[in-house]
């Protein structure tokens, strides 16, 4: 029977190999092979479709992913056959709040062949139950998410659109009215009667003073509206006994603007009732004026404007909850920003998803004792293009340089970066010194062919790259640091010589020879 040991390292090897997106994974599935996915709702029976499907994974998200084991069980059930079944939560290369906290559950069988220790059986259970078609992973419902919350700012703004067209309705109907007690005001001038109609029939305050401002009638909408007893709490007082102190000098300010003739539209006080209680009231008023055009009093007009005022208050909480919401959504784009990893003008790799790649390319290889060559190329001469030719066109021949990396290099794992300015870099995992000098030598040629006019060159009439490859066997002093001084000072040397050509370098303990000094040739 097979030892317990011998099968948790099976099994950890494999969550190793899928969490660093290593083809090589698929060299470990057997031919009689059946299982099925976290997402799908089929059954896979052979080896090659579920080759495809870790192949889909892996091409959904290139980036190495962590896994995070919680309980592992083995069970060895005989000689040649056991079985391990993990719990795990999988941590994907960005960030989020819900994948990451399922537990996600893997039955791996192992059947020994006679090549070694084979999968036989995959079945894994991940809740994830948004996962749409094409996808491993439910990535489309995070962008849903986002979609989800737009529509609720643009919902939010819909409805303070319409609460403004309700206030402006309500400021219409305000202005109306207004309109018609002015009339009110001119019946009350002619007779008395005509005054105490319009007033019980008004659903606002309206007073009548003297000149003076000392009140003489009052509407019945007033006990209710002041809280008072009777009309006896107002007769005889001053209008300003019924605003708050502080609101006072402002109400004779527009008195005296009135006297004056001046016309003046409804102001806005804080009324003070019998029972000292203040509440909200738009007020506009008018003198009557005799014969002669002398004022006799005032006809005052009062509204309750309370309602109004809180519509306002949740207008204003509607503008702030909008104000919050616009600000998550800006703070989710600059999330969604710096989690890209593309170069925007080459669609390359860009520098950050570059340096990432390859420091997982040497942990890598550092483990398997593997090799790997990191390129380094400068197009020669680009200052000379762009101030011959304009910044645009050299933009242009950035882009088609890119097409050129991404042409030349197709191999899986090999990684074309836009390193900087006008220097690229590749990634070569599983490459030695005499392929890595060959692969730079297809890219050098390549870029000759290409045939991209230079008419300020000093070393050929079309866009050429000078090329420095570091290579070698990756081991413990070998850090991305290495690496890149190295392939920078190749880089240095195929520039001292003369340019459009390639210098290589190998890496190691026992090799040098790729420390020399670097300077700076444009």
């Amino acid at each position: 029977m097979p030892d317990d040991q011998t099968i948790r390292q099976l099994f950890q090897d494999y969550l190793r190999m899928y969490s660093s997106r290593d083809d090589l994974l698929t060299e470990h599935f057997s031919e009689d092979f059946s299982g099925f996915t976290g997402g799908g709702n089929f059954l896979v029976k052979n080896k090659e479709e579920w080759v495809a499907i870790t192949r889909q994974d892996f091409a959904q998200i290139k980036d190495p992913i962590r896994i995070e084991l919680k309980d592992l069980a083995v069970q060895s059930l005989a000689d040649s056959i056991a079985v391990a079944t993990g719990f795990f939560n999988i941590h994907l290369p960005i960030k989020d709040h819900i994948l990451s906290r399922e537990m996600a559950r893997l039955v791996l069988i192992f059947r020994k062949e006679a090549a070694g220790w084979k999968i036989s059986h995959s079945s894994i259970s991940i809740p994830y139950n948004l996962v749409s078609a094409g996808e491993i992973y439910p990535l489309k419902e995070l962008t849903d998410r986002n979609e989800a919350l737009g529509r609720l700012v643009d919902e939010r703004t819909n409805q303070l659109s319409s609460l403004n067209d309700n206030l402006e309705k309500v400021n219409r109907e305000l202005g109306a009215e207004i309109e018609q007690h002015k009339l009110a005001a001119e019946a009350l001038r002619r007779s008395e009667g005509v005054y105490r109609s319009i007033i019980h029939a008004s659903p606002d305050n309206i007073t009548i003073t003297d000149r003076e401002g000392r009140i003489l009638l009052v509407s019945p909408v007033a006990l209710s509206m002041f809280r008072a007893a009777g009309e006896t709490d107002f007769l005889g007082h001053s209008l300003l006994d019924f605003i708050v102190p502080e609101d006072r000098a402002r109400a004779l300010s527009q008195i005296a603007l009135k006297r004056q003739g001046t016309v003046t539209g409804p102001s806005e006080y804080c009324g003070l009732r019998v029972d000292g209680s203040t509440f909200d009231i738009a007020v506009n008023s008018e003198f009557i004026r005799d014969g002669e055009g002398s004022p006799t009093g005032m006809v005052v007009i009062v509204r309750d404007i309370t309602s109004r005022r809180h519509a306002e208050g949740e207008r204003e909480e509607l503008e702030r909850r909008l104000t919050e919401h616009t600000a998550e959504l800006e703070r989710l784009n600059e999330l969604l920003q710096e989690q890209a990893f593309q170069d925007s003008l080459t669609g390359l790799a860009n520098r950050r998803h570059f340096a990432a790649a390859l420091d997982s390319e040497i942990s890598r290889a550092r483990r398997r004792n593997g090799e790997l060559s990191l390129l380094i190329a400068d197009v020669d001469f680009f200052k000379r293009y762009n101030d011959a030719l304009g910044h645009q066109r050299g933009d242009e021949c950035l882009q088609r340089v890119a097409l050129v990396l991404k042409e030349t290099f197709r191999r899986p794992g090999e990684l074309p970066a836009r390193y900087g300015g006008e220097e690229f870099a590749v990634i070569l995992p599983n490459c030695g010194p005499d392929l890595g000098e060959t692969q730079a030598e297809r890219l050098r040629s390549a870029m000759e062919r290409a045939g991209i006019v230079h008419p300020s060159s000093d070393v050929a009439p079309s866009i050429t790259l000078s090329i420095g490859i570091a290579s070698g066997r990756v081991q413990a002093d070998i850090t991305p640091e290495v690496l890149i001084r190295a392939a920078d000072n190749a880089l240095y040397r195929s520039k001292a010589e003369g340019r459009n050509r390639v210098t290589a370098v190998r890496v190691g303990s026992q090799d040098r020879s790729a420390d020399s000094p670097s300077g700076t040739l444009n």
